[in-house]
Order: C-alpha cells, then structure tokens, then sequence
C-alpha cells in the first residue's frame, strides 16, 4: 500500500465509532488484521421427558452476510470500552427476546485461529435460560444439532459448555 493510500485508511478508520456496529463489511476487513472476541452463551438444559442434554440455538436470517440460515449459540462480539455485562445486556435484548438468563458462568476460553470471519478468542459462558411462553430460537438435543449449525459452535462452542455441564450434574449420564 502505498504512503499516501496509507495516511487515507488511517484518517478514515479514526471517523469510526468503536462503541457502535462498524456493518458487516467493515468489520469482516477488520477481522482479518485483529483477533476478535466473541462472548457465546451456550444455554443447554436436561430434558427428563427425552433423558437427553439440550443446547438451546438461535437461527441467524438467510440474508445474514456471515452465517446465513445456519443455527448458533447466542453470542456477540465484545466492542472497545465493554463490559462483559454489556454483550449480555445485548443479546438478552436481541437473541433471546423474552426469556432471561438466570445463571452465566465462565466455562473456558476457545482459540480459533482459522476461522471463517478471521482469528476469533471466544470466551465461552454456560448458561441457564430462564423460559418464557416464546423463545426466538429451539432446543436440540446436542447429539443431534441441525445440519446447518455453525461448525465453531458444532466443533468446540458446544462441547466447551457442554463439559462444563456434565461436571457440575454429576447424576447426568452421558
């Protein structure tokens, strides 16, 4: 890049707002220069009814640039000057409408360099999802998550959680 292109990028990248969605394009640039953080909420629950452990997955708009149509783990990424309360404040607004998480515990840090989007540090919360009469996403059984589940999430999202979870209720049997 030449000095003058350089000085350019630099002035206009001083324009944008870090506490504000920089759009899809923007940061998917971004993402390929900097390690992102996304904060994932893995909701997961026993199911007496089926014997079976259930991870609750949100499915994202087939118009979605990123992942369209594939089914995901609430999750945000973190952005400049945030809390971790305030990804949580986001998602309870935006992923899981009028339900409410009573419990968030941090369950495990997942490095993954070759990401899609770029090198993503996730930071993996299991949670406990306090239902309400409608929920925007579904429960699956996690042996048995839909074909068009996000492979980060299918791969190592989910069984971080899920780890976590089969420790902390012993009587589960898996």
């Amino acid at each position: 890049m030449n000095e003058n292109r350089k000085k350019l990028l630099i002035e206009l990248l001083k324009e944008v707002d870090p506490k504000k969605p920089y759009g899809t394009e923007l940061f998917d640039a971004l993402a390929l220069l900097t390690v992102s953080v996304p904060i994932e909420a893995v909701c997961l629950r026993w199911n007496t009814a089926s014997q079976k452990v259930e991870v609750y997955l949100a499915q994202r708009s087939p118009d979605d640039t990123a992942y369209p149509d594939k089914w995901h783990c609430p999750g945000s990424f973190i952005r400049p000057g945030e809390e971790i309360k305030d990804v949580f404040a986001r998602l309870s607004k935006k992923e899981f409408a009028s339900a409410s998480l009573s419990s968030i515990k941090f369950v495990s840090n997942v490095n993954h360099p070759t990401e899609t989007r770029g090198h993503c540090f996730s930071v993996v919360y299991l949670c406990v999802l306090e239902e309400k009469e409608r929920l925007r996403g579904s429960w699956f059984p996690v042996n048995q998550l839909p074909e068009k589940t996000v492979k980060s999430h299918r791969k190592r999202i989910i069984p971080a959680a899920f780890g976590a979870f089969v420790a902390a209720n012993t009587s589960i049997s898996t």
